[in-house]
């Protein structure tokens, strides 16, 4: 994204006033903010020039302080940088005609906001992180189910819409069908949403596209949820063995982080929605450290061990 998208789509938000409007297709790559405090007063090791820098009182204030000459000099040292990116001045700072100057120049956008710096450095580092986030899109279902962000997976066919509208007749929420979108948020945390054009529908097969919040409410329905499991539906091979006990994990990654997969066969009479119900739950319980299988193997261990002495 640049700066032009910043504008035109937090200008409200964050009260932006426009300032020096070259530059504007200047492309914002990293979700980090900088305020260049350090670099004003001289100190350029390690200065990450690619992050929007925001002057605050305290870096406008010594600006200030400087002659028109010296300001000339720091901040053309700091923006005149290939990969500088812009500047946002805080509670709504009057620029020296130095940092007019400066901007105008080297065609660096510079902007200015109301907000005081810790709030806006907070707000805009969210929604950076957000438009920034690595994603991916996959062929999936997104559901909701007990709490536990439920990501259903398989080949067409397989029944994983069918599942997620059972699952939303049983209360739980639906986010999204066919194509989901996985973001990496925050280093290790995974969220599924569904796109914008087909928000909140789904196709059952036979039937057609429905919209589920039109039809069973806005109280099943969320734009997105982490992604804590995913369970993949498979046709059941009678020459395969599947896990009948859970003792062993296993994981699918996306984007570098695992999640744990569980594999479900699909067979007439195997109830989806409740597989997948006492699946999340049982996810659920793992995650506080409550592991049934092993605490059973363990009981077993040393109802053997007793039995053998």
């Amino acid at each position: 994204m640049d700066i032009k998208t910043l504008l035109a789509e937090k200008a409200k938000d964050f009260k932006f006033e426009l300032l020096v409007s070259e530059g504007l297709d200047r492309k914002i790559l990293v979700p980090d903010i900088n305020k260049p405090g350090l670099a004003i007063a001289g100190f350029f090791k390690h200065f990450p020039y690619e992050r929007i820098q925001v002057i605050g009182i305290i870096e406008h204030t010594y600006l200030k302080h400087l002659s028109y000459d010296e300001q000339l000099k720091v901040l053309n040292k700091i923006f005149s940088h290939e990969n500088s990116v812009g500047c946002i001045l805080t509670r709504n700072l009057e620029p020296t005609e130095a940092i007019l100057k400066t901007f105008a120049d080297l065609n660096v956008p510079l902007l200015s906001t109301e907000l005081k710096s810790s709030m806006f450095i907070g707000d805009l580092g969210y929604y950076l992180n957000e438009k920034l986030a690595p994603s991916i899109k996959v062929h999936a279902v997104m559901t909701n189910v007990y709490g536990l962000g439920v990501l259903i997976i398989g080949k067409s066919a397989i029944g994983k819409s069918e599942c997620a509208i059972e699952l939303v007749k049983r209360g739980h929420k639906f986010i999204a069908d066919d194509v989901v979108n996985i973001r990496k948020r925050s280093g290790r945390t995974l969220v599924g949403s569904g796109l914008e054009v087909t928000k909140h529908l789904i196709e059952i097969r036979g039937i057609g596209i429905i919209d589920v919040k039109d039809l069973f409410g806005v109280g099943n329905i969320l734009d997105e949820s982490k992604i804590e499991l995913v369970i993949r539906l498979e046709d059941w091979g009678n020459s395969k063995q599947y896990d009948r006990v859970g003792l062993d994990e296993s994981y699918i990654e996306y984007l570098g982080v695992k999640i744990p997969e569980i594999v479900v066969p699909v067979a007439p009479g195997r109830n989806l929605a409740v597989l997948v119900e006492t699946a999340s739950l049982n996810q659920r319980i793992k995650n506080k450290s409550c592991f049934t299988a092993r605490d059973l193997d363990v009981r077993l261990q040393k109802e053997i061990n007793k039995n053998s002495l």
